[in-house]
């Protein structure tokens, strides 16, 4: 949505609010009127309990101005609150609007949302505070489309044995047992660009159909049906990823209003749950629940104990985790499609950023070059393991573009106390990722992009533990609701990035305009670089 049509919509949305208090007030003084003319007390008292819920709400919208007044922040309109500022930049660059009112009004940035939705502060640092266990992560839009899965479930018991199940499968030994799996698929398209010219400009398209196929083989293994139709796949995905995005910060209304929208996400949902109830079936068919091999560690699945192999006796994976748990089938196929919609745009984003990144520095080019080449010939033949500096490099471009722009959390009882200002309970607090990366006060340098920051050796000269960490960013979220795929995620762009270093000369490809539309995670038109093979 560019930033022109905004300004229809906010409209459009103040004609809204304001028709429906006008509604109120004539229903609640036409049934007063014909309460006292018959005289009917009952239709007098109900029109007056109208009346009255409508002053309750226009109180409690001016009690959330006045309580939150002494934080930082532009000031809201009654309806709208904030949200012209929000989408100054337009609805896909509302970070820019973010880090337009950071540099305006400091650390600390409070935001109304229209009226009827939590207001918001925004952070640009990683404050000590979201790591608590109380505060649950802010979900409002993922439970409209997503409630079934970990993107949209509250936090709790029902969170925590999801979570139990998908966890084994995402730990470090889970990914390093299967990651064989991400270098196949990788291998596959670095053999497809050896082949291709000079004037090649899918490599954007590539890179999604890469992320899209490195998810998917590894969770579902064999029954990932490789031959699929991956661009209606990315259409789908992106439509569903556009809806959660565009309900997250608009008023709750909105997926009332636009029927065509609700329309365009339920075929979307269709769309990929079928192709993920597909490879549920084929599973289900080719090792049923009643195997006893299979049966062994349903249990364990259903508790979050690792269950270590299946009915072939290979190594299992999520999706055979997935099919042992006592869940239903719309959750088995809602959990595995937020997996998806969590991992494949923002994994394709880091890589396209990291390519632009060593195209514009050779010399830290050459230096992953000769490290991957060390490591390959100190380690034992087979299984080399990732570079240390290779990982260096995307946590670098985590730091410089993170690929989703903010997490929140979110506080129904307790206040909390941020720059020595009371934040109020049902306050939304958000962490503005591209303003916490690029904050000198945080990161020395923050503009130049030098892997070397995250290097094991944090000490300055006088011993002093420097903040360049990415614990100071929290690319993938912080506390219970962190991102359960944060090492797939990982070594997923650490494997693809090598083999590439491996392979290719990265150079910029100069005069290319590139677009940046931001849902749930970033996406660019295209990807200025091209692969010269070494």
């Amino acid at each position: 949505m560019s930033a022109p049509s905004t300004r229809p919509l906010l409209s459009l949305y103040r004609a809204i609010y304001a028709a429906g208090v006008t509604a109120t007030l004539l229903v609640a003084g036409f049934g007063l009127w014909i309460g006292l003319s018959l005289p009917s007390w009952p239709v007098a008292l109900v029109s007056v309990a109208v009346a009255g819920l409508l002053v309750l709400a226009v109180h409690r919208r001016l009690t959330e101005f006045r309580s939150r007044r002494h934080l930082p922040g532009p000031k809201p309109s009654f309806f709208l609150g904030n949200m012209s500022d929000l989408l100054l930049h337009g609805h896909g660059g509302r970070h820019e609007s973010l880090q337009a009112l950071h540099d305006e009004y400091g650390p600390v940035v409070r935001f109304h949302s229209a009226w009827g939705s939590a207001p918001f502060v925004s952070l640009s640092y990683v404050s000590p505070n979201l790591l608590r266990k109380e505060l649950d992560s802010h979900r409002r839009a993922d439970r409209t489309v997503l409630s079934r899965s970990l993107m949209g479930m509250a936090g709790g018991e029902l969170h925590r044995t999801h979570r139990q199940v998908i966890a084994p499968s995402m730990t470090f030994r889970g990914v390093s047992e299967r990651g064989y799996v991400l270098k196949d698929v990788s291998d596959r398209y670095v053999n497809k660009w050896k082949h291709v010219d000079e004037r090649y400009e899918g490599l954007q398209s590539d890179l999604r159909d890469w992320s899209v196929n490195c998810l998917s083989a590894f969770l579902f293994g064999d029954d990932w049906d490789v031959g699929a139709d991956l661009h209606a796949y990315h259409r789908a995905l992106s439509a569903i990823e556009e809806e959660v995005s565009f309900r997250a910060f608009h008023p709750f209304f909105v997926r009332w209003v636009f029927p065509r929208r609700r329309r365009r996400v339920r075929a979307a949902y269709h769309r990929v749950a079928a192709e993920l109830g597909g490879v549920v079936t084929r599973r289900e068919q080719r090792i049923p629940a009643s195997c006893p091999a299979h049966g062994a560690t349903g249990t364990a699945g259903a508790t979050g104990t690792a269950g270590a192999t299946t009915a072939t006796g290979a190594a299992g994976d999520l999706l055979d985790r997935v099919t042992r748990a006592p869940w239903s089938a719309e959750d088995r196929v809602e959990e595995l499609m937020s997996l998806i919609l969590g991992g494949a745009d923002p994994m394709s984003y880091v890589l396209s950023q990291a390519l632009v990144m060593l195209s514009l520095d050779p010399h830290v080019q050459e230096k992953a070059r000769k490290t991957i080449e060390a490591s390959s010939s100190a380690a034992q033949e087979g299984d080399p393991g990732p570079d240390p500096y290779v990982r260096n490099i995307v946590y670098e471009t985590l730091r410089m573009f993170p690929p989703v722009p903010f997490s929140a959390k979110f506080s129904d009882e307790r206040a909390v106390v941020e720059q020595g200002m009371s934040i109020p309970p049902g306050t939304v607090i958000m962490w503005m990722k591209n303003a916490v990366g690029r904050n000198p006060e945080i990161f020395r340098e923050a503009e130049r992009f030098n892997p070397d920051r995250f290097n094991p050796e944090r000490f300055s000269a006088d011993g002093e533990e420097r903040n360049d960490t990415i614990s100071s960013f929290l690319p993938f979220g912080a506390g219970p609701r962190h991102c359960v795929g944060n090492r797939l995620a990982e070594q997923q762009c650490i494997v693809l990035l090598t083999e590439i270093l491996k392979n290719f000369h990265v150079v910029p490809l100069r005069h290319i305009n590139v677009q940046f539309h931001s849902t749930i995670s970033v996406v660019p038109s295209a990807v200025p670089v091209r692969l010269v093979p070494r």
